[in-house]
Parts: structure tokens; sequence; C-alpha cells
């Protein structure tokens, strides 16, 4: 502390006796100038221009599920575990700077055909990543929202290969449910992929 004092002091001493001498010289005033500060977007990262969505965070494609037909007296009685009958895919790209702290929710509703509707359903699913996650989780037909998967804080493209066999629905039983042949019953899951504003790297 004393030597950064000393040093300012001492510069204070020889700037003092010229600032004198300069005032003496010449009263006018000097006239202000501006310069400008500038930059480009790059449109894509030049080192890798085929990926249209570097910098985002996006969901890229989410699994639907078919289960085929199912007996009458399934429905009624209830049923676990059937399996869907092809596999799906689910994908999640963050290629944003900062953290990578994203987090998959999905919502469900009943399975309906107009107004005449079933309770009681759980869809199961397991899987892993790509970048190492792990997705286990039951999404039930009461339309809350359960976090499927969350980001592990790796970067890139991250793919679930969603196995049919690992995607299994389970129904309770709905006794009073009025049943037609060849009546078809369908849901609709709404996924949702949110994160909090990315930090971005210090310089």
């Amino acid at each position: 502390m004393k030597a950064k004092l000393f040093s300012i002091l001492t510069l204070t001493a020889l700037i003092a006796p010229m600032a004198l001498t300069i005032g003496a010289v010449s009263a006018d005033s000097v006239t202000p100038q501006t310069s400008k500060a500038d930059f480009t977007v790059v449109a894509k990262d030049p080192d890798n221009p085929t990926d249209p969505e570097n910098g985002t965070l996006v969901l890229k494609s989410v699994p639907s599920f078919s289960f085929g037909t199912i007996e009458a007296s399934d429905i009624y009685a209830g049923f676990s575990d059937k399996p869907a009958q092809a596999n799906g895919t689910l994908e999640v790209s963050d290629t944003r700077l900062g953290k990578s702290d994203w987090s998959l929710t999905a919502a469900m509703d009943q399975f309906a055909d107009g107004d005449n509707q079933l309770s009681g359903s759980t869809l199961n699913l397991a899987s892993t990543g790509s970048l190492g996650e792990d997705l286990s989780t039951a999404i039930k037909d009461d339309a809350s929202a359960v976090e499927v998967v969350k980001g592990n804080g790796d970067h890139g493209v991250d793919t679930f290969k969603l196995a049919a066999a690992d995607s299994k629905l389970t129904m309770a039983a709905n006794p009073t449910a009025t049943l037609a042949k060849d009546e078809a019953f369908s849901t609709t899951i709404n996924w949702n992929l949110s994160s909090t504003t990315p930090v971005a790297p210090e310089a």
C-alpha cells in the first residue's frame, strides 16, 4: 500500500508543473471527436457451417406410441405393462455456450374417443441417452407434468432410443366403460423442454 501511494504522489508532482506551463501557452478549447465500434453477426459457426442450430436449445423430436389392439375384457379388468409396437426416438440438442442445464417434462391426458374416456393409465419409459443420461419415468394420465430426463451438463445432440419393449402402458380397471368394436382411443402427450438462462464462460 505504501509503495502505491508513493508512486501516485510522485506522478502528481511531475505533472503539476507541466500542466501549469501548458495552460499558460494556450487557453483554446479542444473540439471533441467521436469514433465507432461495430461487429458483424455470422449466421453459422464457421467451424461447423452445416449446423444451423449452433448456439441453441432445441427439442428436435419426440416419440409417439402405438399399442395396437386391446381386448375389451382387458379394458374392463385393467392390464399391466403392455409394450408398444414400435421403437421411438427422443432428441434434445443443446449447442449453447455456458451451462447445459436443461430439463424435459411430459404431461399426458386420459385416453379418449370423443366423450368416452378411460382412466388410470400410466406410460412407463426407460432409455439411456447418447450423452449418458438415464431416462426412467412414469407418466400418469392426470395431465400433471413429470420430469422425464435432465441434462447432465454435456453439450451436443442427445439421442434417446426408446425401445418398444421398454415403452409400456398400464391401465386401471374401467368396468363401466362403454366400448364398441374397432373403437379407437388416443391421448396427447405434451413435452416441454426448459432451461435457466445459460451463464457465459469467462473471457
